[in-house]
Protein backbone atom coordinates (compact mmCIF):
# COMPACT_ATOMS: atom_id res chain seq x y z
CA UNK A 1 0.00 0.00 0.00
CA UNK A 2 1.43 3.59 -1.15
CA UNK A 3 2.29 6.43 1.22
CA UNK A 4 0.88 9.98 0.84
CA UNK A 5 3.84 11.99 0.80
CA UNK A 6 3.17 15.52 1.76
CA UNK A 7 5.03 18.65 0.17
CA UNK A 8 4.66 22.10 -0.66
CA UNK A 9 5.38 21.57 -4.39
CA UNK A 10 2.12 19.77 -5.49
CA UNK A 11 3.96 17.11 -7.64
CA UNK A 12 3.38 13.40 -8.11
CA UNK A 13 6.74 11.33 -6.83
CA UNK A 14 7.13 7.56 -7.79
CA UNK A 15 7.90 5.51 -4.71
CA UNK A 16 10.39 2.51 -4.10
CA UNK A 17 8.56 0.26 -5.91
CA UNK A 18 7.66 2.43 -9.09
CA UNK A 19 4.17 3.67 -8.01
CA UNK A 20 3.07 6.76 -8.41
CA UNK A 21 2.22 8.75 -5.07
CA UNK A 22 -0.25 11.34 -4.90
CA UNK A 23 1.24 14.98 -3.03
CA UNK A 24 -0.83 16.70 -1.13
CA UNK A 25 -0.26 20.61 -0.08
CA UNK A 26 0.37 21.49 3.61
CA UNK A 27 -1.52 24.93 3.05
CA UNK A 28 -4.59 22.62 2.61
CA UNK A 29 -4.03 20.10 5.28
CA UNK A 30 -3.98 23.53 7.89
CA UNK A 31 -7.68 24.62 6.72
CA UNK A 32 -9.23 21.09 6.55
CA UNK A 33 -7.18 20.31 10.17
CA UNK A 34 -9.02 23.48 11.39
CA UNK A 35 -12.00 23.15 10.40
CA UNK A 36 -12.63 19.93 11.18
CA UNK A 37 -11.68 20.72 14.62
CA UNK A 38 -13.95 23.72 14.65
CA UNK A 39 -16.70 21.69 14.16
CA UNK A 40 -15.83 18.67 16.81
CA UNK A 41 -15.82 22.29 19.19
CA UNK A 42 -19.13 23.55 18.27
CA UNK A 43 -21.06 20.32 18.14
CA UNK A 44 -19.69 18.32 21.39
CA UNK A 45 -18.65 21.04 23.41
CA UNK A 46 -20.68 24.38 22.79
CA UNK A 47 -23.83 23.24 22.06
CA UNK A 48 -26.72 21.75 24.16
CA UNK A 49 -28.19 17.91 23.44
CA UNK A 50 -31.72 17.70 22.33
CA UNK A 51 -32.30 15.20 25.03
CA UNK A 52 -31.99 17.04 28.33
CA UNK A 53 -30.47 20.60 27.44
CA UNK A 54 -27.18 19.97 29.05
CA UNK A 55 -23.58 20.12 27.33
CA UNK A 56 -21.26 17.96 27.96
CA UNK A 57 -19.62 19.32 30.63
CA UNK A 58 -23.02 20.31 33.03
CA UNK A 59 -23.47 16.28 32.12
CA UNK A 60 -20.39 15.65 33.73
CA UNK A 61 -20.83 17.57 36.63
CA UNK A 62 -24.36 16.29 37.50
CA UNK A 63 -23.10 12.61 37.61
CA UNK A 64 -20.60 13.73 39.58
CA UNK A 65 -22.80 15.57 41.91
CA UNK A 66 -25.19 12.13 41.32
CA UNK A 67 -21.72 10.33 42.47
CA UNK A 68 -20.75 12.70 45.47
CA UNK A 69 -24.97 13.07 46.85
CA UNK A 70 -24.05 12.81 50.82
CA UNK A 71 -26.57 15.64 51.76
CA UNK A 72 -24.26 17.88 52.67
CA UNK A 73 -22.86 21.49 51.91
CA UNK A 74 -19.45 21.54 50.41
CA UNK A 75 -17.08 23.58 48.47
CA UNK A 76 -17.32 23.92 45.12
CA UNK A 77 -13.76 23.21 45.25
CA UNK A 78 -14.50 19.87 46.11
CA UNK A 79 -17.39 19.07 43.11
CA UNK A 80 -14.63 20.54 40.87
CA UNK A 81 -12.50 17.71 41.51
CA UNK A 82 -14.93 15.22 41.47
CA UNK A 83 -15.90 16.38 38.08
CA UNK A 84 -12.28 16.47 36.79
CA UNK A 85 -12.04 12.43 36.46
CA UNK A 86 -14.78 12.81 33.58
CA UNK A 87 -13.57 16.31 32.41
CA UNK A 88 -10.48 16.86 30.87
CA UNK A 89 -10.53 20.43 29.87
CA UNK A 90 -9.97 22.05 32.93
CA UNK A 91 -10.80 23.17 36.59
CA UNK A 92 -12.01 26.64 35.09
CA UNK A 93 -14.61 25.78 32.37
CA UNK A 94 -16.03 23.35 35.28
CA UNK A 95 -16.17 26.22 38.00
CA UNK A 96 -17.63 28.20 35.66
CA UNK A 97 -20.57 25.92 34.44
CA UNK A 98 -21.28 25.08 37.84
CA UNK A 99 -22.14 29.03 38.39
CA UNK A 100 -24.05 28.76 35.67
CA UNK A 101 -25.89 25.97 36.74
CA UNK A 102 -26.13 27.16 40.02
CA UNK A 103 -27.25 30.91 39.01
CA UNK A 104 -30.36 29.26 37.23
CA UNK A 105 -32.03 27.96 40.47
CA UNK A 106 -33.42 24.74 39.06
CA UNK A 107 -30.88 21.77 39.19
CA UNK A 108 -28.69 22.79 42.43
CA UNK A 109 -29.43 23.88 45.92
CA UNK A 110 -27.00 26.51 46.58
CA UNK A 111 -25.66 28.29 49.77
CA UNK A 112 -23.31 31.43 49.52
CA UNK A 113 -23.04 34.69 47.14
CA UNK A 114 -23.42 33.21 43.32
CA UNK A 115 -23.80 36.28 41.69
CA UNK A 116 -26.70 37.47 39.54
CA UNK A 117 -26.86 37.26 35.99
CA UNK A 118 -29.93 39.96 35.88
CA UNK A 119 -27.37 42.42 37.64
CA UNK A 120 -24.39 41.62 36.30
CA UNK A 121 -23.09 40.52 40.09
CA UNK A 122 -20.03 38.30 40.28
CA UNK A 123 -19.70 34.99 42.16
CA UNK A 124 -18.47 35.42 45.69
CA UNK A 125 -15.01 33.88 46.89
CA UNK A 126 -15.38 30.09 47.41
CA UNK A 127 -19.31 29.64 47.43
CA UNK A 128 -21.08 26.94 48.70
CA UNK A 129 -22.89 24.41 46.90
CA UNK A 130 -25.07 21.53 48.64
CA UNK A 131 -23.88 18.21 46.84
CA UNK A 132 -27.12 16.78 46.49
CA UNK A 133 -29.11 17.90 43.29
CA UNK A 134 -32.52 20.13 43.70
CA UNK A 135 -35.65 18.17 44.19
CA UNK A 136 -36.38 19.16 40.74
CA UNK A 137 -33.48 17.08 39.96
CA UNK A 138 -34.45 14.39 41.65
CA UNK A 139 -37.68 13.88 40.14
CA UNK A 140 -37.00 14.57 36.62
CA UNK A 141 -33.32 14.63 36.09
CA UNK A 142 -31.91 11.37 38.17
CA UNK A 143 -35.45 9.69 37.61
CA UNK A 144 -34.91 5.90 35.81
CA UNK A 145 -38.29 6.62 34.58
CA UNK A 146 -37.83 9.77 32.99
CA UNK A 147 -34.16 9.99 32.21
CA UNK A 148 -32.12 7.05 30.33
CA UNK A 149 -28.14 7.19 32.64
CA UNK A 150 -25.51 6.45 30.32
CA UNK A 151 -22.09 5.92 31.14
CA UNK A 152 -19.69 9.30 31.49
CA UNK A 153 -17.08 9.22 28.50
Amino acid sequence: MSKKKITKSGKATKGENGEIHELVSIDGLYEDWFLDYASYVILERAVPRIEDGLKPVQRRIAHALKEMDDGRFNKVANVIGSAMQYHPHGDAAIGEAIVNIGQKDLLLDTQGNWGDVRTGDGVGCAPLLRRDPSKFANEVVYNPQTTEMAAVV
